[in-house]
């Protein structure tokens, strides 16, 4: 895939680099040919890994009795997931933690 450098603004083939930080702790992003800017993709442990399963788990059983829990069972594990990445991010990368997005 190829991609635009949003420090030098060239352009460059993307390739996604994972660094191990222990404790199952993974962190994926790729890095500009060019100029050697990180750009973080994501980070995950066994608490992620375990809520993103449970995500998929809910997503492929698909009945639910009514449309508003399973919207707010969603939400709720999203949100679960994104303060976990943040939290992680904030401790293992050397990217600065994103702010917080999920609505």
């Amino acid at each position: 895939m190829n991609s635009q450098c949003d420090n030098c603004k060239l352009s460059f083939d993307v390739t996604l680099q994972e660094k191990n930080h222990g404790k199952g702790i993974r962190e994926s992003f790729f890095t500009c040919t060019h100029c050697q800017t990180k750009f973080f993709v994501f980070i995950a442990d066994d608490f992620i890994r375990q809520q993103q399963n449970k995500l998929k788990k809910f997503y492929k059983k698909g009945t639910v009795n009514h449309i508003d829990d399973f919207n707010r069972r969603i939400i709720d594990i999203k949100k679960k997931i994104e303060a976990r990445m943040t939290e992680l991010r904030g401790k293992y990368s050397d990217s600065p933690p994103a702010p917080e997005t999920f609505n």
